[in-house]
């Protein structure tokens, strides 16, 4: 069994597509590592479920119907200079506003999460006494996760 802490782990953008959905389409992409990122709360898939509800049998027999690629809350330390945090807060009313966005996610042991989505917000949080000034920058998936294992 891997298991893995959480520390080394880095988020970064581009506001770009890749030409494919897969490793080879991400990894063409020239990302910019985002600075100063606190929480990378959980993402992925989720499917709608479909009921039928057959009167013969009066079972309830469930289907997966659409599929939503969720999204995600990114907590940061805000730093206006960061050149990833640039990236997000245009991606919200900046020149990047109706841009797809890529991301990366990339983990202590090499592997790395790609997807796509769309930047809704990036908030400030000033906080309170003895905290870091915040932001959160919330993306909204709109492609599979794609993950690449390390090469041994």
């Amino acid at each position: 069994m891997s298991v893995l802490t959480s520390t080394g782990t880095i988020l970064s953008v581009v506001a770009d597509e890749p030409a494919t959905i897969d490793a080879a389409g991400f990894g063409a992409l020239t990302f910019v590592e985002v600075g100063e990122v606190t929480d990378i709360p959980e993402y992925g898939p989720n499917v709608q479920v479909v009921e039928h509800n057959p009167l013969k049998t009066g079972v309830t027999q469930k289907f997966k119907g659409f599929i939503n690629y969720g999204s995600t809350a990114l907590q940061l330390a805000q730093d206006v200079a960061d050149a990833g945090q640039v990236i997000l807060s245009d991606g919200v009313t900046g020149s990047t506003k109706n841009d797809e966005h890529s991301f990366s996610i990339e983990y202590q042991d090499g592997s790395i999460d790609y997807f796509t989505g769309k930047v809704f917000s990036y908030t400030t949080n000033p906080g309170s006494a003895n905290s870091m000034v915040g932001s959160t920058a919330s993306v909204e998936i709109n492609s599979i996760v794609v993950r690449v294992l390390p090469t041994p």
